[in-house]
């Protein structure tokens, strides 16, 4: 009997290690898979962070690329205004147009930032269309705007011209501004941003 007990005791043994051993080989691959589980979360996570900051990046570059030929286009179309004799209609269209341009792209930079380029852009923003137009030559203007774009008449239209050589000969702008200074900030700033992201 000894023999009997003896090998039901080794079985017995035998059971319980092979059952401690499944259970420790189960704790182990479960404890693995956690692990290898975390380690794909984290990389998959990092990736994911990269590539955010390379598309903010890349929306920023198209941003400050898009703002700083916006401002070409309107520099170019208020200096042709500027120095045409006598101005005309079209070339202070051109002036509007551009100018409406120019504050779109100010607006996408004030949307993909940061507050540092967004800050800059909408003080070159308003150095670059201000124009001190007297009160009286202002309401004229909104008044005589407004019934042309109702009736399309010519009489307006030079009406409205007369207008503008009027703002163009009063106005701000014959005070040329120093742009350069303000390029040079709004460059600076932009890389320091694209620098970070």
């Amino acid at each position: 009997m000894d023999e009997g007990w003896a090998a039901l005791a080794a079985g017995v043994v035998s059971l319980l290690g092979a059952s401690v051993g499944g259970l420790a080989a189960i704790i182990g691959t479960r404890i693995g898979a956690e692990k290898h589980a975390t380690s794909v979360l984290d990389q998959a996570t990092r990736q994911a962070h990269t590539e955010r900051g390379q598309w903010i990046r890349d929306q920023r570059a198209l941003a400050y690329e898009q703002f700083l030929t916006a401002w070409h286009e309107y520099t170019l179309a208020r200096g042709r205004f500027h120095f045409e004799r006598p101005p005309t209609y079209d070339n202070f269209r051109l002036v509007q147009e551009s100018g409406g341009r120019l504050h779109t792209a100010a607006f996408r930079i004030r949307v993909v930032g940061p507050e540092s380029v967004t800050t800059v852009a909408e003080e070159v923003l308003g150095n670059l269309t201000a124009m001190a137009i007297p009160d009286d030559v202002r309401s004229e203007w909104d008044a005589a705007h407004s019934r042309f774009r109702q009736t399309d008449d010519p009489e307006l239209q030079r009406g409205l011209i007369r207008i503008a050589e009027d703002i163009l000969y009063r106005g701000s702008w014959d005070e040329a501004i120093d742009v350069a200074p303000q390029r040079q900030r709004f460059l600076r700033t932009a890389a320091e941003a694209l620098d970070a992201s």
